[in-house]
């Protein structure tokens, strides 16, 4: 069978590499030119126009990590090999490792990383063509007029046909008259403000509890995410409705709030790291899912045209090689293109809309904390969101069996259901963090940070 695949970004390069292992074709079609030569750090300079957040963070959670290690392990190797950094959350268990710890690694890496090496495995792979520099236009339908993809049409030159269309054209515009399920928009709430930075020479990463420091103030939180070669990124997240906050689109800003934030503070002090990029705005952050019938059939979305979450969560990179994954299993599994997408629906769509679901109950809850509802993240019949994400991380360090469910429900390892249903796991983590106590804040109130912010703008612009 003859996949065609439109996108050349993670998912449809993982989608090409997985069906060809699996013993077909596929040709990907990608508008910029990109090239599978080079070293990895040529990626950088590659031009990704179709790709807005190319230098955002990225990560592989567990999930993506183990799957990698299945069905790629040649590309987890090269990855490993230009400096892609595992962090094995196992070691911060208190007991004796049990059976499944060793999938509680996450894999950092930056994206033109992960890109240049599935370009690299996919250029490899004799039943994969790539075609950089070719625009998709529009989907190419029978000519019995049957409601049927056979292939796409492209900006110069002749259609390119195939048996099923895969759409990997991720979250933003696809062509005119372009089919995908329906789905409604739901806003995550909040605008990003990420830099990335160095380590500077014998600095190592700052440990946390769990995973790398995060927070909340109340009115505003923070994330930090490591990268491949000693890089990391310190990432504040705002409210989209505070427009007084969007000043910290400015360095200057930027760095006066993280000197106000533990322990971004140390994070970005020129002793700790050294900045690589400037402040990268990113907003328009919705949740979509359109896990459902596209109205046209022999096509079959994968990765974030399928269904994408707020970027907080990671799931970006593990859900494109789950896709991937599933659309290999589905076309062994099924006898034609018809059944395979039917199979590829049912193996990939529930788990996508309950972490949707997840996201957007996630974000909501996150929104209403930030807008000054007072919502106890201590208690699961208070604000079970919450709770069940930064009310189970606090209480993690301080037991494994929350450490393995939390790790495992947020890194994909299970479904939901899995921690949702553990009501005695519940008790523990409440229990824990009522001996806790309510955490001290990690920055200073909204107001306080406003007029710091303001009073180094005004003296900046009397220094001009």
């Amino acid at each position: 069978m003859r996949f065609v695949v439109a996108g050349g970004g993670v998912a449809g390069l993982a989608a090409s590499l997985a069906v060809a292992r699996a013993g077909h074709e596929a040709v990907v079609l990608e508008r910029d030119r990109v090239h599978p030569g080079g070293p990895h750090d040529g990626a950088f300079d590659v031009e990704r126009r179709g790709i807005p957040h190319y230098f955002q963070p990225h990560a592989f959670l567990p999930r993506g990590r183990r799957l990698l290690s299945d069905w790629a392990p040649d590309v987890l190797d090269t990855l490993l090999e230009a400096g892609a950094d595992p962090q094995d959350l196992a070691l911060k268990l208190r007991g004796p490792r049990q059976p499944g710890d060793e999938d509680l690694v996450y894999l950092w890496v930056r994206r033109p990383v992960i890109e240049w090496a599935l370009r690299r495995a996919v250029a490899a792979e004799p039943a994969v063509e790539m075609l950089g520099g070719v625009r998709v236009t529009g989907l190419l339908s029978s000519d019995d007029g049957a409601a049927r993809a056979t292939g796409v049409t492209v900006d110069e030159g002749g259609p390119i046909r195939g048996d099923l269309v895969v759409d990997a054209l991720g979250r933003y515009r696809c062509p005119g008259g372009w089919s995908r399920a329906t789905g409604e928009a739901t806003d995550s709430g909040a605008v990003y403000y990420c830099r990335y930075f160095r380590l500077a020479d014998g600095v190592q990463h700052l440990d946390a509890p769990v995973l790398n420091p995060r927070g909340d103030l109340g009115y505003m939180g923070f994330n930090t995410f490591r990268g491949d070669n000693r890089t990391f990124a310190v990432i504040l997240l705002v409210p989209a409705a505070d427009h007084q906050l969007r000043m910290l689109r400015h360095e200057q800003a930027w760095r006066a709030a993280c000197s106000q934030i533990t322990p971004l503070d140390v994070m970005t002090s020129t002793d700790y790291g050294r900045p690589i990029t400037g402040v990268m705005p990113m907003g328009g952050l919705m949740n979509v899912e359109r896990t459902g019938d596209p109205r046209l059939a022999g096509i079959v979305a994968v990765g974030d045209a399928f269904c994408h979450t707020d970027p907080a969560f990671a799931y970006g990179l593990s859900f494109a090689l789950a896709h991937a994954q599933a659309l290999a299993d589905a076309s062994a599994e099924a006898p034609d293109a018809d059944a395979i997408v039917e199979r590829y629906r049912a193996l990939a769509g529930p788990e996508a809309r309950e972490r949707h679901a997840l996201a957007c109950a996630t974000d909501a809850a996150r929104s209403l904390r930030w807008s000054g509802e007072p919502l106890q993240i201590g208690r699961r019949d208070s604000c079970y969101p919450l709770f069940s994400f930064v009310g189970a991380l606090a209480a993690a360090p301080h037991d494994d069996a929350i450490l393995r469910r939390t790790i495992r429900r947020i890194g994909l390892l299970d479904r939901t259901a899995v921690f949702d249903d553990d009501h005695a796991l519940h008790e523990r983590i409440e229990t824990i963090l009522g001996q806790l106590g309510k955490p001290s804040p990690a920055g200073p109130p909204r107001e306080d940070l406003l007029a710091r912010l303001s009073s180094d703008h005004a003296a900046a612009s009397a220094s001009v």
